[in-house]
């Protein structure tokens, strides 16, 4: 269950939906989302006062993502969240959720520490406060609606904390709270060690979180990157289930669902050279009968980019542009930055057997919405990756992403 100090019997009625919007542009088109301010705007005090003018930046380009909140407000909110690889162990650690209302259409701050917390402070993932640290969130940052025993205008869920398996566990963030708001989902995959997951049978094993929500099962599929035993379904009430590794190993991999099938899909990514073809791979599972088959994808494979060894051209990143299933275009959409101007990512099904048939990669690119005179007339690029940065917001029938703390968000419809 969730610890949480929120009234667990508290029921949250949502207003009706509104209509979408008239700033979204039309199929084919991008535009500034016309927020009132920018995060820069929203600089805490306590952390302006240390001389780190980073820290509203952080939640963008140190590896970051983001999810979107449908309890928030009317229209939902997208929740970015991200740190680490602070200059020196002096500097704080940037805790705090960044939100994007996308009804107010005003930038707002949360889940602050009481004070700042100096990353030197920091033991096991853990300040002195009690608080986690905030680290570089990459595929990890999903939803925990209100319903499910998130906060009352939602929940943002972390998992995991890249880069060390000393802190394999998921916390939450009540993003009503302006100050603190955390809490962990106490979960029972391991009795020995209550509250944290692991991926081997005798190691915590994997890192790099790569999670997909399930809105049917009312919890989350969790895999990491790394050789494993296990993939793992979290449900909200914190059980885990244990199921085979599905790809084994998703390097620079992703992950999707889609619901109406009932179908788990592991993007794959990989090395070009030498005869590869794991970077066209799909290993797809059907969760109702946990049968898995693999596909051999279709069409030029998109995000390629230098390899480990730093040799240009030679390596696909299904990781970092921002996969996801959308119900209403039928197909996995992310968005690729590898080349210039960035274009939107399509892996289509086929229509007959899509556990078994090919998928196919292609691209399609996006115009500048004329109607949007004074927005960006060009699709911003994140430093160090989109990740889930690239969101669908149902609300919208539109992509938002957002990459730096002085531009506006964008949207984009297809």
């Amino acid at each position: 269950m969730v610890q949480s100090t929120s009234n667990p019997f508290s029921i949250r009625i949502r207003p009706p939906a509104l209509p979408v919007p008239s700033w979204v542009p039309p199929a084919g088109f991008f535009a500034d989302v016309p927020m009132e301010n920018f995060p820069q705007d929203l600089m805490p005090p306590m952390y302006a006062a240390l001389g780190d003018t980073s820290i509203m930046n952080q939640p963008f380009n140190r590896w970051t993502g983001s999810a979107f909140l449908a309890d928030f407000s009317s229209l939902g909110a997208q929740v970015y969240y991200g740190g680490g690889h602070e200059p020196t162990s002096g500097h704080p650690n940037a805790q705090l959720s960044l939100i994007c209302d996308f009804t107010s259409l005003k930038w707002t701050v949360a889940n602050l520490p009481v004070q700042p917390n100096l990353a030197s402070t920091f033991v096991n993932g853990l300040a002195p406060d009690s608080t986690p640290y905030t680290p570089h969130t990459y595929l990890g940052l999903q939803e925990c609606p209100t319903a499910w025993g998130g906060g009352e205008k939602g929940s943002l869920v972390t998992f995991l904390l890249p880069g060390s398996t000393a802190d394999h566990k998921i916390h939450l963030l009540d993003v009503s709270k302006p100050v603190m708001g955390y809490s962990r989902l106490a979960i029972d995959q391991f009795p020995d060690e209550p509250g944290k997951l692991r991926f081997n049978a005798n190691s915590a094993g994997g890192n790099y979180p790569i999670t997909v929500m399930d809105k049917k099962a009312q919890g989350w599929w969790l895999a990491v990157n790394g050789s494993v035993t296990y993939t793992l379904f979290v449900h909200r009430s914190g059980k885990v289930t244990q199921v085979p590794a599905l790809g084994g190993n998703l390097v620079n991999g992703a992950l999707v669902l889609w619901p109406a099938r009932d179908l788990l899909i592991a993007v794959n990514g990989g090395y070009t050279t030498n005869g590869r073809t794991g970077f066209r791979t799909l290993f797809i599972r059907n969760v109702k009968t946990n049968a898995v088959t693999t596909s051999l994808t279709l069409g030029a494979v998109p995000s390629l980019g230098a390899g480990y060894d730093g040799v240009a051209d030679t390596m696909h990143r299904a990781d970092v542009m921002g996969l996801q299933w959308v119900d209403d275009l039928g197909c996995i959409v992310g968005l690729d930055q590898s080349v210039s101007p960035p274009v939107i990512v399509k892996l289509t099904p086929p229509g007959d057997d899509p556990a078994n048939a090919p998928w196919t990669w292609s691209t399609m690119s996006v115009s500048h919405w004329d109607q949007d005179s004074t927005g960006q007339a060009t699709l911003q690029t994140a430093t160090n990756g989109i990740w889930s940065k690239f969101r669908w917001i149902p609300t919208l029938q539109a992509f938002v992403y957002g990459t730096r703390r002085d531009r506006k968000p964008q949207v984009i419809k297809i």
